[in-house]
């Protein structure tokens, strides 16, 4: 489904549509109605803008950086402060550039039964992206929003995710699959399946279920048990995952192609690289995958290792290092690279896996929430799925999944092995020293999803199992007296909101509970999990 060179004509709809007036530029009026233009452009257009945005430059600045897959150069949002430039565009390519081409298809189609399943892939789409933008800010505009009206009331965080599970639970049901679709290369990611799409409606569900089971339990568990009461309306094999691709030419191809391969030369102070967190977390369990992640250091003193970079190199205050600090002298391409498999022009964009859905069912079952499976069934699977794609030998999985501190509920030793477990510092460990399977499961839904930067992020806010070390070199006065910052848990609104949406924004923020800042937990996370180790 390589689809995206037909994007060429595509593009050109986008950019009237942002460009059309400078008024859209307060992202929620909508003075265009492009009536004239045909929905089989305009969901491949919503697609890949949105790939453009959650795999981005959001991704390389924000996300991936939070995920704690990768460590990058300096930066605001790199070092945990906001950026009000890079914000002000994540919020306005989100609500213009993604939202409003399915929006449009919805505005103009409904009413025509010609269309049915066509504005039903639409909701189902505009549902994934809403999914994103609550994850990432909290109570945003969603039900009055992309109407054209220039003062938008916000909804509560709470109140989009019940929405959304019901959004997508009439979308799914509103395809028929006798029904109209779209041709094959103008639906990017399943190609005109219109059955994937009722899959990836409910694999979506199940995931917006779990996520916001610590704080709704009893709508989350209604939720699941209806999926899970017929799995196989869900994403059930490594065919069925929602993705689509970049190209390879300029224009469509992929923003870290760009930016870390043809620009490696201008940009080598500030590339993405491997961060220390995944090879702490690969490396001393013999990953197999860890060689389609990362490239073993090319240069410096750790050539030929696979070598991570921590969020900062700098030591927190008071720390001396015997022997000095390791990482103090070191550029970006003193690390690991990330692997060429995620490095390609036309490299995919996962929207929910296989893998995902088959480690979400796993948590799911551990609750006692349903599943035909046992937990531990499911989770082999999601292991298996993630390392098959990769082309994994059976045997190599086998070995792996039989491991201690891999297999479920079992534990590793660490008997004279405790420093391959832990950052340099020796403040966090990988090591599964006590019998949690869901901190299993957990982390090797992170491990699968490398560089799904957004659900990483989310996954590790919602879950707050996996040890992580904080930043020791945070921007402004974000450190507090402590000298650090745990990951932002969100992003700040936009100064646009502040200019255009005044008392809408304002009647908002008191729904966050804090300011309106990166450390304010959203609604659906479990609070930060503070390092023992370090002052409070």
């Amino acid at each position: 489904m390589k689809y995206i060179y037909k994007l060429l004509c595509i593009l050109s709809f986008a950019i009237v549509l942002i460009s059309c007036k400078k008024e859209l530029e307060k992202a929620n009026i909508n003075t265009n109605n492009p009536e004239n233009v045909d929905p089989e452009y305009l969901l491949n257009t919503s697609v890949l803008n949105t790939m453009n945005l959650f795999g981005g430059q959001m991704r390389r600045e924000a996300l991936s950086h939070y995920s704690n897959y990768v460590s990058v150069g300096g930066g605001q949002l790199q070092r945990y402060y906001t950026f009000a430039s890079a914000v002000n565009s994540y919020w306005s390519s989100a609500y213009i550039s993604c939202l409003q081409p399915v929006h449009q298809i919805q505005v103009n189609y409904a009413d025509d039964p010609g269309y049915q399943n066509r504005v039903a892939i639409a909701k189902i789409f505009e549902a994934y992206i809403y999914s994103n933008i609550v994850a990432v800010w909290g109570s945003v505009p969603k039900t009055k929003a992309l109407n054209g009206d220039a003062y938008v009331a916000y909804d509560k965080e709470e109140d989009i995710y019940i929405a959304l599970l019901n959004d997508l639970k009439d979308a799914s049901a509103a395809i028929d699959l006798q029904g109209d679709t779209y041709k094959g290369n103008a639906d990017a990611v399943f190609g005109g399946d219109l059955l994937k799409w009722k899959k990836f409606a409910n694999a979506l569900r199940l995931r917006l279920a779990i996520q916001i089971s610590n704080v709704s339990e009893s709508r989350a568990k209604e939720v699941i048990a209806e999926l899970l009461s017929n799995e196989s309306n869900t994403i059930v094999a490594a065919t069925e995952t929602a993705r689509a691709f970049w190209g390879t030419t300029s224009g469509i191809w992929s923003y870290l192609y760009e930016y870390n391969v043809l620009q490696a030369g201008a940009n080598a102070s500030s590339l993405n690289v491997i961060s220390e967190s995944l090879v702490q977390y690969m490396l001393p369990y013999q990953d197999p995958r860890l060689p389609v992640y990362a490239k073993p250091a090319a240069q410096g003193p750790y050539s030929g290792r696979y070598w991570g970079q921590p969020k900062s190199t700098q030591l927190p205050l008071g720390v001396n290092i015997p022997g000095g600090n390791p990482h103090s002298p070191l550029g970006q391409l003193d690390y690991s690279q990330i692997g060429s498999y995620f490095t390609k022009p036309d490299a995919e964009y996962v929207f929910l896996s296989y893998e995902e859905t088959c480690f979400l069912k796993a948590e799911a079952k551990l609750k006692g929430w349903g599943g035909i499976k046992t937990a531990e069934q499911y989770y082999n699977e999601g292991v298996t799925a993630s390392m098959t794609k990769y082309g994994i030998p059976l045997q190599a999985i086998t070995n792996y999944l039989n491991q201690p501190g891999i297999k479920l509920n079992s534990v590793v030793d660490t008997t004279g092995r405790k420093a391959e477990f832990a950052d340099y510092l020796g403040l966090t460990t990988s090591a599964i020293t006590r019998i949690d399977p869901y901190k299993q499961i957990v982390m090797q839904n992170w491990l699968a999803g490398f560089y799904n930067a957004m659900d990483a992020w989310t996954l590790i806010r919602r879950s707050q199992v996996l040890e992580f070390p904080p930043h020791f070199n945070p921007d402004g006065g974000e450190g507090g007296t402590v000298g650090y910052a745990y990951i932002p848990q969100r992003l700040n609104y936009p100064g646009i909101e502040y200019q255009v949406n005044t008392a809408e924004i304002n009647r908002a923020i008191p729904w966050l509970g804090a300011a309106d800042a990166l450390k304010t937990k959203l609604w659906f996370a479990l609070p930060v999990k503070k390092n023992p180790f370090l002052p409070q």
